[in-house]
């Protein structure tokens, strides 16, 4: 009997002596890594019958708890035959954090944003959200191997949606065989959950947990309960599982802002009469963010196997998602170029680049104070059919049918006001910013003025039907072991409803003296339309009090911004008999207009090849195969043409419907071998061509055009009259793109794995992995022509996603488990996982019209990194179980990366010092970051464990990093968040 037939069974083991030495390459491994990760590990098992040996029944030994979990892992990585990591559930509904994204975060190349939404510097999130494997956002998402996805958009599920209470493990597949569902470029995450044929017999699992977070200063609870059983009955095996989680989750984020820098010449510093050239910050700004979210789950499954030859299942999941946070936000919302340094106060420069001082502009500084709330509602429902059926000893029909709906829905809600405060004070030359602003001129409520209201609505519905067959044949002998066949094909169909942000003035400092009668403030927040929709923040226990206070500020309550559409009304109602012209009343977006509205449809078309091959007497198999898949998309929305006063001969905001079709045909090869050239050392590699469709969010048929006056155009707002197009700029916005096709990559992967304690988790592995990538994905901006309403074409600078250029990703994952069974007692309960990922990435990009990203001044920046790819991260989890004790720590860490160009608060249009119009687009980074969290579990019985799991122990500081050619490269913001606790309690039967 070969190594490999002999794997020891996941979850019981065969109680003997373990001869196993720890050897010193594998503490030099160790020592060299200094890593961390959830544990990987592999089914091997009872020792080999020496020829003669009568055989003698060994005790069973279940394995439970962290050593269970490290067992399963490292079973399912090395008798996988492709590239696969795991993390498994210490206990029924207990996977080592209290979120997916956070659980993932633990495995080797996989990493994690700590922020609401992708691309979105200003608004960090406590559980973390976007996944990115190798360094790349093409992450497919499965549940037992089938696809899940969210309405949000893109072509995965949101992680942090999906309770993990619910799950069994989460395997993640780094590269492809041909059976696998196509998509998965970076990866594919597979959410596995139980099924009643799991466990002996009943199974009763239960948890309880109360969640508090510091800063918030809030108590939520958590609970989840499992019921398995099966039962032999006269139709067969029949057996059912439910299990259902809820979850709650408060936490509060403090942020600091340090805006973009703009070379200016206006100030002189040397008093010679002369100002001189200087870069100086538009502004400083902070915000508090609440934050709260509830998230629910039920999972149904039945299994039945009426024959020995046939089995069926049917199950069916959900999970709920709701999510509401909200923000006391103040902001610079001044003219960048119009700032100067006040130099009767103390100052200081690096060169001609502020470093502190007080900042002032004529007229004094506009700056707005707005609450935006985020209340959005999302849920997945899957529900499948499966048969395996063993046609003969050597022949197997499997086949799936599944229904997937996915909804989501969301109101993001901003209400400003606004104020112009006579000047801000920064101070730069510490590790955190100080900001000093006039607290008696802010604390006066006379000082304020409505800003403007700004909401945007999605509400979003996609469903999936997906259907599969596949056959098994195996051989007995030779060197093909067996050959697979299948087909899948798929219907999808999106409609996303999207109102985009509709920005509202109720008075802004550039109405006045036209649209405004009389001096800001327009309205005085005593009278009785302002009393109940505003508040004083003093903002209590600011970044813990680390930082200097920034002040108070009036701002509007949260129920002003949750009260749309009503509370719009109220405030540009109560503001209309202030205006000469042009505003009053607004009419909110109406979601029922097919303007808003685009619908998509996608299906597919797949079927594959793979032979199964292995030569037993060198210890070698694997598997070839190809898969060709043909898709199928179209999209129907529209596009909305100019409505300016300025050109009317463009057009009057006319939708215009458009419809766009696209089709390919992808065909992906695939082959994976693995070899064992010497006892539990195994050698594997993989080559495949891979695919990354784009996401329906970048194939919408909507969009924007609009034209607005060139910066230095003198208009006459009383009397405006029409302008000739070279004194406009003609832009378009919302211009996704119905024809892009899938991002492509060939792949390779090469690794050692040294299984050197085997029956004890004891590896270590080293892997080596390379993508090519063309047809990448590049947000370009490139002038289109578009017909007007006078019969002439005008171009229009478009910025959209399109396939262009080439990338290439590299590197190497490093891991390394062990259990230090042969210390003394009570040492002999300490266990360590640790893995590092090196990831290295070029692109070669063509460069269109104005392509990201660009400097305040008009200057360019040099290539840049893939987004989401951190140069370097690693994991280190220090385990100890012994007797009723089972405690953890681990610590995670990446390096920076590229959050996006172009954010809101990094992109604008202003004229630099020669006087051109600049659009610029800054590119930010989010800095290293490492984050510590611990968990500590007494076991009172086999069945009752009560524990305290805390997240955050290191209050880690959240940065990111601002690139400008001219000031320089700095740190633009810092978060500070909770550290969580949890006191949970366990229940198993």
């Amino acid at each position: 009997m070969s190594t490999r037939q002999s794997r020891r069974a996941a979850v019981h083991r065969a109680g003997r002596r373990n001869d196993h030495k720890l050897q010193p390459t594998a503490l030099a491994l160790g020592v060299a890594l200094m890593l961390s990760a959830p544990a990987y590990a592999q089914e091997a098992a009872s020792s080999e019958q020496q020829e003669g040996e009568q055989p003698t029944e060994l005790q069973t030994v279940v394995v439970t708890g962290i050593r269970g979990s490290v067992y399963r892992a490292q079973d399912i990585k090395r008798s996988a035959d492709t590239f696969v990591d795991s993390v498994t559930a210490e206990d029924i509904g207990a996977l080592p954090d209290r979120s997916v994204t956070e659980t993932l975060s633990r495995i080797p190349g996989v990493t994690i944003d700590r922020f609401l939404s992708a691309g979105d510097p200003e608004h960090p999130s406590a559980e973390g959200s976007g996944v990115q494997v190798r360094g790349m956002t093409q992450v497919r998402s499965e549940l037992n191997g089938r696809d899940t996805f969210s309405a949000n958009g893109g072509r995965s599920i949101g992680f942090q949606d999906v309770p993990s209470e619910l799950m069994a493990g989460v395997d993640v597949y780094k590269n492809q065989k041909a059976e696998m569902i196509e998509g998965g470029l970076g990866g594919t995450v597979d959410l596995r959950t139980f099924k009643p044929f799991d466990f002996d017999g009943q199974r009763i699992a239960a948890s309880i947990s109360e969640n508090y977070g510091n800063f918030a200063e809030q108590y939520k609870p958590s609970a989840s309960a499992l019921y398995s059983n099966h039962w032999e009955t006269s139709i067969g095996k029949v057996g059912f599982l439910v299990d259902v989680a809820h979850s709650e989750l408060a936490t509060r984020t403090d942020g600091m802002f340090v805006r973009p820098f703009f070379e200016t010449a206006n100030t002189d510093v040397d008093g010679d009469g002369t100002n001189e050239q200087l870069w100086l910050p538009r502004g400083a700004d902070w915000r508090t963010l609440d934050f709260e979210r509830e998230r629910q789950g039920i999972y149904l499954a039945l299994q039945w196997k009426p024959t020995d030859d046939i089995e069926l299942h049917a199950t069916a999941f959900q999970s709920r998602y709701d999510e509401l946070w909200n923000e006391d936000a103040i902001f610079v919302g001044n003219d960048p170029t119009a700032v100067r340094l006040d130099t009767s106060q103390p100052y200081e420069l690096d060169g001609n680049v502020f470093r502190s001082g007080r900042l002032v502009q004529d007229g004094d500084i506009p700056m707005g104070t707005d609450i935006r709330a985020s209340n959005s509602k999302s849920k997945t429902t899957d529900f499948s059919l499966g048969l395996k059926w063993t046609l003969s000893d050597s022949t197997e029909l499997t086949t799936d049918l599944q229904y997937v709906k996915a909804e989501t829905r969301r109101l993001d809600s901003t209400v400003s006001l606004g104020v112009n405060v006579p000047y801000i004070d920064v101070n730069l030359t510490g590790g955190k910013p100080s900001i000093g602003i006039d607290e008696e001129f802010t604390g006066n409520p006379a000082n304020y003025y409505w800003g403007f209201t700004m909401d945007h609505r999605d509400d979003n519905v996609a469903d999936q039907l997906a259907w599969r067959a596949d056959l098994k044949h195996s051989f007995d002998n030779g060197f093909f072991r067996a050959v697979k066949f299948g087909v899948r094909l798929t219907d999808r169909s999106a409609t996303s409803i999207d109102t985009g942000y509709d920005w509202q003035p109720v008075f802004q400092t550039w109405q006045q003296g036209w649209a405004v009668i009389g001096d800001l403030p327009g309205l005085d927040l005593n009278d009785v339309v302002n009393s109940s929709l505003t508040h004083l923040n003093t903002f209590d226990n600011f970044y813990r009090g680390d930082v200097n206070a920034p002040g108070s500020f009036f701002a509007p309550v949260l129920a002003t911004a949750l009260g749309f559409p009503n509370s719009y009304q109220d405030i540009h109602g109560a503001a209309a008999p202030y205006y000469a012209c042009c505003y009053g009343q607004i009419t909110p977006r109406n979601m029922q207009d097919p303007q808003w509205r685009n619908v998509q449809n996608e299906s597919t078309t797949a079927a594959y090849a793979m032979l199964d091959f292995a030569v037993d007497d060198i210890r070698l198999d694997g598997n070839v195969g190809v898969r060709a898949v043909r898709t199928e998309n179209s999209a129907s929305g529209f596009l909305i043409y100019p409505n300016s006063i300025y050109a009317p001969y463009l057009g009057a905001g006319e939708s215009v419907p458009i419809t766009a079709s696209n089709s390919y045909t992808d065909i992906l090869p695939s082959m994976n071998v693995r070899w064992e050239p010497v006892d539990n050392l195994i050698v594997r590699f993989a080559a495949s061509k891979a695919i990354a469709r784009p996401a329906f969010s970048d194939m919408q048929a909507y969009q924007v055009l609009s034209a607005n006056p060139k910066d230095g155009v003198t208009v006459d707002p009383d009397n405006p009259q029409p302008l000739p197009i070279t004194d406009l700029n003609l832009t378009g916005s919302n211009f996704d793109n119905p024809y892009l096709e899938p991002m492509k990559a060939n792949q390779f992967d090469l690794s050692l794995e040294w299984y050197f304690d085997p029956d004890k988790g004891g590896m270590a592995w080293i892997n080596f992995f390379h993508k090519d990538i063309k047809d990448y994905f590049r947000n370009q901006s490139r002038l289109v022509p578009y017909p007007a309403a006078d019969g002439n074409e005008y171009d229009y600078l478009i910025t959209q996603t399109i396939n262009t250029g080439e990338a290439r990703i590299q590197g190497a994952e490093i891991g390394w488990n062990q259990f230090f069974d042969f210390l003394p007692a009570p040492f002999d309960g300490f266990g360590i996982s640790a893995n590092y990922t090196y990831i290295d990435s070029s692109t070669d990009v063509p460069i269109e019209v104005d392509a990201d990203p660009i400097d305040t001044d008009g200057s360019r920046f040099g290539e840049l990194p893939a987004d989401g790819l951190s140069k370097n991260s690693y994991n280190v989890a220090a385990f100890y179980e012994k007797g009723p004790w089972q405690i953890r720590v681990a610590y995670n860490w990446r390096s920076e990366y590229l959050l996006g160009v172009g954010a809101n608060g990094y992109n604008g249009t202003n004229n630099n010092l020669a006087g051109d119009a600049v659009a610029w687009k800054l590119p930010v980074y989010s800095d290293e970051y490492g984050q510590l969290d611990a968990s500590v579990f007494y076991s009172f019985s086999d069945n009752i464990k009560l524990g305290l799991e805390m997240n955050n122990l290191n209050n880690a500081e959240q940065r990111t990093i601002m690139d400008q050619n001219g000031a320089g490269r700095r740190t633009t913001s810092w978060y500070v968040n909770d550290t969580r606790y949890a006191a949970t309690l366990r229940v198993t039967f």
